[in-house]
């Protein structure tokens, strides 16, 4: 990546309008994706806010490495997520909007981001080929909350 590629990057990153303006021949930076989208509500190092947004560090890897944990993890960013969860016995009613508008490589990347946290920066395999297929079908909150239920019973979800 050039130089000029690089302080693009870092500009648009800094105005918020990143994931608008990345051409798709750059690689998605998942760390940047998630300081900018998801670090405000989840903190910088995934620990989640008690009450209100669950942690994420040390639980994505684990849905990552599961086919179903990944499409479920893919719905939430693409339709979003709101109304009651619990978390390791921890109830949040947060509400996280949709990311549609992030690129399927977009959504992969901040997610294998996500699922180094809490486990020593080990970064997961998910990729844009795990994402598009839930992009075809939007989901409501009803339906996401199913999946999630759905991946609790069978404990894929802890």
């Amino acid at each position: 990546m050039t130089l000029r590629h690089r302080f693009g990057i870092m500009l648009v990153t800094l105005l918020g309008v990143g994931p608008l303006m990345v051409s798709s021949g750059m690689a998605a930076d998942g760390g940047a994706l998630y300081r900018g989208k998801c670090a405000m509500c989840h903190g910088p190092a995934g620990a989640g806010r008690p009450g209100t947004f669950p942690p994420l560090a040390g639980r994505v890897g684990l849905l990552v490495g599961n086919s179903d944990g990944k499409a479920y993890l893919a719905a939430v960013l693409l339709n979003g997520l709101h109304g009651p969860i619990t978390v390791e016995g921890q109830s949040y009613k947060g509400y996280m909007p949709s990311f549609r508008a992030l690129s399927d490589d977009d959504i992969a990347a901040v997610l294998a981001y996500a699922a180094s946290l809490g486990s020593g920066g080990t970064s997961a395999g998910i990729s844009a080929q795990d994402v598009a297929p839930m992009r075809g079908t939007p989901l409501d909150v009803t339906a996401v909350q199913a999946k999630r239920a759905a991946l609790q019973a069978s404990h894929v979800i802890p």
